[in-house]
């Protein structure tokens, strides 16, 4: 399987060297680069990875609306899955004639793993799984990872050589407005999680002690299931989503306290300023202090004294959800699952 990603590349540069009909040439592009240089992060690199099922068409399930979002999000926690948490990779552009990404790598560490998971082919397992929770069989897929017009996969064992590659094609342009929309989507969802519980909180449901999953068919089954102002159905308010599972939403127990302090390390800043959002009591100077006054006792206490300022404050509001949606918000995918005891057998 070969893909010929020399086309998009040169449009791309033939559009950034100017001398166009516009007579805007190189001029005001160039001004432009050099503003985001100023705040660019010191390692950037961009990939494109093709993907191809024998299976089904992937390119006319990313161009029906009805899946479009579903299949974006597949891609993107496959990704968190193989990049690891806390960024470094995002999503520039989906190609939907001959299907696939192009990445932009703004880690170093984080294109290191990625690396590692495409040649363990835990990449390949992880796009499998997640597609398949979405009823989108992918049995029988290749894959096709190139940067530029150098196909990385016959260099997969000279790690130097496929990163120098990554590098040098740095990525020409901004994301796609198409990828932009879809994050936004995304951040919707995330939204529309925390207010299933503001929702929960308003009719004093009681909440469930452990999380379990339902499937969300048992629910748009029913009739009698409330929807949203568009007509799609919407989850109980007692429910939140979480890779397109149902759980039971609680207030958050000690269980749940203690093992949040134990995996999320030293991420547990970023998690708090998500959480930041909608509660007064981690807003201003509060994520500092508790970092420095902790800093002794180390990252475990410091996240325990976070999650605590947020439970006393939040009181019978300090749901699950809202910490599950603040982990998701960070791609903090494999401790949200093990808060919600999911197995990765």
């Amino acid at each position: 399987m070969v893909y010929d990603c020399h086309n998009i590349i040169i449009n791309n540069n033939n559009n950034n060297k100017g001398g166009g009909a516009d007579g805007e040439g190189e001029g005001p592009h160039r001004k432009q680069v050099l503003s985001m240089d100023s705040v660019a992060p010191s390692w950037v690199g961009s990939a494109f990875l093709f993907i191809k099922s024998d299976d089904v068409d992937l390119s006319s399930l990313f161009q029906n609306e009805k899946t479009q979002l579903k299949v974006y999000k597949a891609l993107k926690i496959a990704l968190a899955d193989a990049t690891g948490s806390g960024g470094g990779c995002e999503i520039l552009k989906v190609y939907e004639s001959t299907f696939g990404m192009q990445l932009k790598f703004t880690k170093e560490d984080r294109c290191l793993k990625f690396l590692h998971s495409y040649k363990n082919k835990a990449l390949q397992q992880a796009l499998q799984s997640h597609f398949e929770k979405l009823s989108i069989p992918m049995t029988t897929f290749s894959t096709e990872l190139k940067a530029g017009t150098m196909k990385l996969d016959e260099f997969l064992d000279q790690e130097e050589i496929c990163i120098r590659h990554i590098k040098e094609n740095m990525p020409n342009h901004l994301r796609d407005d198409k990828i932009s929309e879809l994050e936004e989507d995304l951040k919707r969802l995330v939204l529309c999680n925390t207010s299933y519980s503001s929702i929960a909180a308003q009719h004093s449901v009681v909440p469930a002690e452990t999380p379990s999953p339902m499937s969300p068919s048992c629910l748009s089954s029913s009739s009698s299931s409330p929807s949203q102002g568009n007509g799609s159905p919407l989850c109980l308010p007692n429910h939140f989503e979480f890779h397109d599972t149902l759980f039971e939403d609680h207030v958050l127990n000690h269980n749940d306290h203690c093992s949040f302090a134990k995996y999320v390390g030293r991420n547990w800043k970023q998690v708090g300023r998500s959480l930041q959002a909608n509660c007064r009591g981690l807003r201003y100077s509060a994520i500092d202090n508790i970092a420095y006054e902790f800093e002794r006792e180390g990252l475990y206490e410091q996240a325990y004294q976070m999650l605590l300022k947020f439970i006393q404050c939040e009181g019978k509001k300090a749901f699950m959800s809202r910490l599950i949606a603040a982990l998701e918000e960070n791609e903090l995918i494999g401790i949200a699952e093990k808060l919600l005891n999911i197995s990765n057998d």
